[in-house]
């Protein structure tokens, strides 16, 4: 949840015969609300584009809804894995669309602070996770996606289970489609489920107070102070009964992450599961009807994850397949 020094660049761009960079998906424009998003083949050209029947992907990055060093383009290392190594995935993937989002303050970051002055990097919750339904609103409009997957590392994973569940969404404008429209499944790596959760796994004296003070300058910079709005904003208080069917989440996590401790998702998997969620699909039962929950194991430290791309990448061919 730190600034890392492998932030990717633009290298990637043409790895797709298109790429559209930072494309607003509010009127009027701003800085951060934009997305990215790569093609793998030209719509218009395509006679086999069919978005009824074609997914797409959507990636929320992390950083403690804070950083500026993490954005969209912390999906280019997944995207290099799919274009090399799961062609016949790729072939299944309308597009992959990559959000920015407005951030929460970060007055000490090493070499981008952000200035008291700037409304789109000092935000509290519900707008992180408005800006991703505002964006999701944006391709449903501009690009007909219809079917969706999501991927979200981190707090970009706490992000997409509050848009499932609606948790911040109350006061959106109506007419807006239901923010789980479409969901066809939910790849979430390194998540934080139970913010108050994270505070307490990180005081004294559990880890020294110079730490547990990032984790509270996190959190109050993200939801304030008040404990009760933490918890109500914290996925594990949302329901999902409202996700379609056929839906199936993964909930990926490293044991040498040193950031984010595998307890929050050993309480997301319950939560889930006591909302009905199953492990497999029962005897007789078709897969669309079931709505399926899963733990996957992954390997290296918090930001190793998007930073190499390669178990995201495996994770989507084997959701897609």
């Amino acid at each position: 949840m730190q600034p890392s020094p492998h932030t990717p660049g633009p290298a990637m761009a043409s790895a797709y015969p298109q790429y559209n960079a930072a494309i607003p998906y509010t009127t009027p424009a701003t800085r951060l609300q934009t997305l990215d998003i790569w093609l793998p083949r030209p719509l218009a050209t395509s006679s086999a584009y069919s978005p009824r029947f074609q997914t797409w992907l959507v990636y929320v990055h992390g950083g403690a809804w804070r950083d500026p060093a993490q954005t969209s383009l912390c999906i280019q290392p997944a995207i290099k894995h799919l274009q090399h190594s799961h062609s016949t995935a790729v072939n299944h993937i309308t597009g992959l669309a990559s959000i920015n989002y407005r951030l929460s303050p970060y007055p000490d970051h090493s070499t981008d602070p952000s200035s008291p002055t700037d409304d789109q990097r000092n935000v509290r919750h519900p707008v992180h996770v408005t800006d991703i339904h505002l964006a999701l609103n944006y391709l449903r409009k501009q690009y007909h996606l219809e079917r969706w997957i999501g991927v979200g590392h981190s707090c970009g994973a706490t992000l997409l289970l509050q848009l499932a569940s609606g948790i911040g969404l109350a006061r959106q404008p109506v007419g807006l489609p239901s923010p789980a429209t479409g969901l066809h499944g939910l790849i979430l790596l390194e998540g934080i489920y139970h913010i108050p959760l994270l505070l307490q796994n990180h005081s004294p004296p559990t880890c020294p107070e110079s730490i547990s003070q990032i984790y509270k300058d996190i959190v109050l910079g993200a939801f304030g102070q008040d404990a009760v709005a933490q918890e109500e904003a914290s996925p594990v208080s949302g329901t999902y009964t409202q996700v379609p069917r056929g839906c199936r989440v993964v909930l990926g996590h490293s044991p040498q992450d040193e950031l984010v401790e595998e307890e929050q998702r050993a309480v997301m998997f319950q939560r889930l599961r006591e909302d009905g969620w199953v492990t497999q699909s029962r005897p007789g039962a078709k897969a669309e009807d079931e709505k399926t929950v899963e733990q996957r194991d992954l390997h290296g430290v918090h930001d190793q994850i998007w930073e190499d791309g390669k178990q995201i990448a495996q994770l989507i061919a084997d959701m897609i397949g």
